[in-house]
């Protein structure tokens, strides 16, 4: 009989899932014959038996179940390129959203509202995505694709999910990779529903997760800003003029500064290493998360976000400065001055309105110009090591490791701000020293600062979090205990000289207000949850005392009913309790179940116990959970009303946050001097660099067995030269030379004592390096074009007030070319009077056909790193000394290297013939 119609998709799947089912074929009697024989000689069947009936009933090999067509029904999904492992629906775009179900419509909607950002919609304990977003999630974050029923037109789509517990830490993982997260979460619960089927709960955005906008601390570096960047450009004459607007959400840090020259702002982003960049291009997102060509301005690894031009365009941007800052006019800001800045800024701040819920406190912007700090290129920063090693990327070995011994998170920043911007402004850098030689010279002051920073919270953070809405209880409570702890701080410093101390020996009144009005409210370890309850203390509200007072009632209710349960069965062990999903209930063994009252009704069977309840129970049970519904709102109210009044109060902890950094990084500094041998530099408004026994700041700490070998220099003064042409063999310790030299003038601008004797220091406007050897393979350069577009990047922006370091320039090349380029490069360097720059130098050289220029020009000097040799071995002493080298033992470095004894031989035969057959010439005068 044919299957009902009902039937019918049943019948479907299980031919999809098994193989088409073969149709019934009527058998002819000779077929019917010959299987009954079949069967009835089935125990007497030898092989020659089964052949002949293989023979006469051949069987059809079976094609493989992929390359077999499909005759039936078509599958309702797009056909995909046959080049593409793309699911079918692999794009929202791709269906009719009036096919969809609701569920799917509403997150088409949602979409397309964000089409930029991975959207995750909760369902149930899950955030799922659909469609392009479910491929994406599922290869970035490893994840099982699986699929979702759409609708009967459209069959099953992709989608991938994360439970909703672990979001955070996910989001954090994508926002890492760039990508940018729109949350759709749940905005009621499923009993306000009521017994209504088929409706959808409500849903909407509840938090937009850009890499420049997060606020979360598990999606933040403790240590260091998260800076979001907008840019925008005007084409003026031969070059490009730029605004830039540089925040930190999470700081409600904000600043602007407009130049000339697409170079410059592409040095000035990787300064920055923002997060994510802002920019109005005609696209509107094409380049955003990798999807088109980045403009040549935008360094390689930055998160580029394009945007459409009206939130940029002035009217729009001024108007929104206007109302984010509540001003009448702009004129205040000085953002007349900088336009191109105003509108960066301006649509930075949309941007933010826009994917923010609460308004994200900022400061008002300010305004910084080139020449306010010292400048630093790329270059200069990766040679240096400030932040991170060259090779590994690794923090320890840097110098922002040698120097950071600060206790908050905060000062932490600080301090690295100081390393990577340090200052030119005199009485600036001598603030700062003052403070350091007050702390080095006074120990117990310097210890009970450090003693009472130590568990201080991230103040900054934790009011931007207020500010956004964003906080829980514990951020508030941590907030309170660092507020708290200003007072003590000012006591401590109240007989301070120095400008970082005495700007916290102050009262602070209002704050001391803040932190005493959450103490008042907030009980001390409050949950991580802020909606059940359990943050509030008693006596702060009479409702929420009275909902408790009702609690209370009915907990010695539940407590006489056990007592009474207990005594009615005769069952002394048995207990009263409460489960999240079960509600409350008896709990009794299973050996006493057999003893329980008949109005118990059984409600669950465990290994070791039976649960049972009560017609009493349960109608006391809905009382309670009402009660303890309302209690949690009215405590959530209450928090709510608590968090955004600490919000408004933001600007003044930020103040005293910013304040307590950098009394933090002062404190760090003087704590690596006073342990350290530091030396107090001179600060000097003259060119000269005056270092006695300087040593590597970084290199000292890393040494365990060894003493560091201290060095002197001198440059920039009326009795010393401003060129050192120093020699030596390799790995000797020239380039380490170079960087202590480049180091030490740095730290000094931070103010920052030194690792020296004793020190005296005039201010660089600039320090540039050109130490090691790299090609760049992406834009097609080879080492020796890498070093040369370095080498003319120097030579084009030195000044007379600029510390230059070289090494080995011109080794790339043919022999004769590259001593040429190196002889002509340190002329340059030297020369004065409208033929040079005249710069502060060190050149690190194995042309020791260059010590002649110490004979040539006044203002040049030798300097080798001595060796001594004993046979064949070669001892380094790392000790520089007066004099040129004539030799840099090259072959010498090559054994001690492991390089084979024949080939070191040979080498010394044809470094002989050389030696004899050749001769570069010299006597060479500036311009012959």
């Amino acid at each position: 009989m044919a299957a009902p119609a009902e039937q019918q998709p049943e019948l479907a799947i299980q031919g999809s899932l098994f193989g088409e089912p073969e149709a019934a074929q009527p058998k002819t009697p000779s077929q019917t014959k010959t299987t009954g024989t079949a069967l009835g000689a089935l125990g007497d069947l030898d092989e020659a038996a089964l052949a002949a009936d293989a023979s006469s009933r051949p069987r059809q090999r079976q094609a493989r179940a992929a390359s077999e067509p499909d005759q039936s029904e078509p599958s309702p999904g797009p056909s995909p390129d046959a080049s593409s492992d793309l699911p079918p629906w692999h794009h929202h775009g791709l269906v009719d959203p009036e096919q969809l179900t609701p569920m799917l419509r509403h997150y088409v909607e949602l979409k397309a509202a964000h089409p930029e950002r991975v959207l995750l919609y909760r369902l149930g304990d899950f955030f799922e995505c659909f469609f392009e977003d479910a491929i994406s999630l599922s290869r970035v974050l490893e994840l099982t694709l699986t699929g979702k029923e759409a609708g009967k037109a459209i069959g099953r789509v992709p989608m991938a999910g994360i439970p909703h517990h672990a979001a955070e830490r996910y989001c954090a993982e994508l926002v890492r990779r760039g990508l940018s997260v729109a949350l759709c979460d749940q905005l009621e619960t499923a009993s306000a529903k009521g017994p209504a089927k088929g409706e959808l709960l409500k849903r909407g955005i509840t938090r937009v997760l850009t890499p420049g906008t997060v606020l979360e601390d598990e999606m933040l570096s403790a240590r260091r800003n998260n800076w979001l960047c907008a840019v925008v450009l005007s084409a003026e004459g031969d070059g490009t003029r730029w605004g830039l607007a540089v925040a930190d959400v999470s700081t409600g840090e904000f600043q602007v500064t407009e130049r000339q020259g697409s170079d410059l702002l592409h040095q000035e982003l990787l300064q920055v290493e923002a997060a994510e960049v802002l920019w109005p291009s005609a696209e509107g997102g094409s380049a955003s998360q990798g999807q088109g060509p980045k403009p040549a301005w935008c360094p390689d690894g930055l998160h580029l976000t394009a945007l459409p031009r009206t939130p940029f365009e002035a009217p729009e941007a001024s108007a929104t400065l206007k109302s984010r800052f509540g001003l009448a006019s702009l004129d205040g800001l000085g953002l007349q001055a900088v336009p191109l800045a105003m509108r960066a800024a301006g649509g930075l701040v949309a941007y933010l309105d826009a994917t923010q819920e609460g308004q994200v406190p900022l400061d008002f912007p300010t305004t910084w110009h080139a020449g306010d700090l010292l400048i630093l290129d790329a270059q200069t920063r990766r040679n240096l090591e400030l932040t991170k090693t060259q090779t590994a990327g690794a923090s320890q070995g840097s110098l922002l490791w040698a120097l950071d011994r600060t206790h908050t998170t905060m000062g932490g920043r600080c301090l690295r701000r100081w390393v990577e911007a340090p200052l030119v402004e005199r009485s600036a850098i001598l603030e700062r020293q003052a403070g350091v030689g007050e702390l080095v010279a006074q120990r117990p002051l310097r210890l009970g600062v450090r003693r009472l920073l130590r568990p201080m919270g991230d103040l900054e953070r934790l009011a931007g979090r207020a500010g956004a809405g964003s906080a829980s209880a514990r951020d508030l409570v941590a907030l309170a205990d660092g507020l708290e702890r200003l007072p003590q701080l000012a006591a401590l410093l109240a007989k301070s000289t120095s400008q970082p101390l005495q700007a916290l020996a102050q009262p602070w009144p209002e704050l001391e207000t803040i932190a005493a009005l959450l103490r008042h409210n907030l009980l001390d370890t409050p949950p991580l949850t802020i909606s059940e309850g359990g943050l509030i203390h008693d006596g702060v509200d009479p409702q929420l005392d009275g909902l408790r007072n009702q609690l209370d009632d009915q907990d010695a209710w539940l407590r006489g009913q056990e007592a009474l349960e207990r005594q009615a069965s005769g069952i002394p062990t048995l207990k009263l309790q409460y489960h999240r999903t079960f509600g409350y209930f008896l709990t009794v063994s299973r050996a006493k179940s057999a003893a329980v009252p008949d109005h118990w009704i059984r409600r669950q069977t465990l290994a070791n116990e039976e649960r049972f309840v009560t017609p009493e129970l349960k109608a006391r049970e809905g009382k309670i959970l009402q009660l303890k519904a309302r209690a949690a709102q009215r405590e959530y109210e209450l928090f709510c009303q608590l968090r955004s009044e600490v919000g408004t109060r933001a600007a003044p902890i930020r103040v005293a946050a910013r304040l307590v950094a950098e009394l933090d990084a002062v404190a760090s500094l003087a704590d690596v001097a006073a342990t350290g041998g530091y030396c107090c530099p001179e600060i000097t408004d003259s060119r000269e660099l005056v270092i006695e026994a300087g040593r590597h700041p970084v290199v000292e700490q890393l040494l365990v067995e060894e003493a560091f070998t201290p060095n002197d220099l001198a440059l920039g003064g009326k009795a010393t030269p401003d060129l050192l042409v120093l020699t030596g063999p390799n790995a000797s310790g020239k380039s380490c030379y170079l960087r202590q030299a480049g180091l030490l003038q740095l730290m000094a601008q931070m103010g920052s004592w030194i690792p020296a004797q004793s020190a005296r220091l005039g201010i660089a406007d600039r320090i540039f390096t050109r130490v090691g050897a790299g090609d760049d393979l992406s834009s097609g350069q080879s080492t020796f074009m890498v070093e040369m577009a370095e080498t003319a990047n120097i030579l084009h922006h030195a000044t007379d007030r600029s510390l230059v370091l070289l090494d080995e320039i011109g080794r790339g090349t043919a022999t004769f070319d590259g001593l040429s380029i190196a002889w002509a490069v340190a002329e340059h360097l030297a020369a004065a009077d409208g033929q040079g720059i005249r710069a502060r130098s060190v050149f690190a050289t194995h042309y020791h056909e260059l010590n002649e220029l110490a004979e040539l020009l006044p203002n040049v000097a030798n300097a080798q790193v001595l060796v001594e040799e004993s046979g064949e071995s070669l001892v380094f002493l790392h000790r520089v000394a007066a004099g040129g080298a004539n030799r840099s033992y090259g072959i010498e470095a090559a054994r001690l290297a492991g390089v084979p004894p024949s080939v070191v031989l040979r080498a010394r035969q044809v470094l002989g013939r050389i030696e004899a057959n050749s001769h570069v010439a010299v006597g060479l005068s500036h311009g012959s």
